[in-house]
């Protein structure tokens, strides 16, 4: 697979894994979490910057994060028992959290930085080397 068709299709891999990693019941916060800088933009909205630290903390946790997400969905599409499928999709929610709070990140900032990411081309190549350097894609 060439380059630009395996970053294609990693970028078309992180919109849908934003949608399957951001961890449930965590509400975005306003404020600044650590590792952001705020800088006043033009009409008084704050731009946000994440530190490459933290991009490459997410990084790591979006890589085992994601192998999780897979793992139970092939997991619940091998079972027909809704109870099991809750289970697992339960137990899936469980490891995500651990694996986000054990890089050090606090839920709603690994969110807002996939969020960052999706939206902005220069930090989803530097999000990318640091996926690729962890040995995720």
């Amino acid at each position: 697979m060439n380059y630009r068709r395996k970053v294609t299709t990693y970028l078309a891999a992180l919109g849908a894994a934003v949608a399957f990693t951001v961890l449930p019941g965590v509400a975005m916060s306003q404020s600044a979490a650590p590792g952001y800088s705020s800088d006043a933009a033009a009409g008084g909205a704050a731009a946000q910057n994440v530190d490459d630290a933290t991009l490459q903390r997410v990084a790591k946790a979006y890589v085992a994060v994601r192998h999780v997400t897979n793992d139970a969905k092939e997991r619940i599409a091998r079972t027909q028992d809704n109870t099991e499928q809750q289970q697992i999709a339960s137990q899936a929610e469980a490891q995500k959290l651990s694996i986000v709070k054990q890089e050090g990140i606090d839920p709603q900032q690994y969110n807002k930085v996939l969020m960052m990411v999706q939206n902005d081309p220069g930090l989803q190549q530097k999000f990318l080397n640091y996926v690729n350097a962890t040995g995720g894609v």
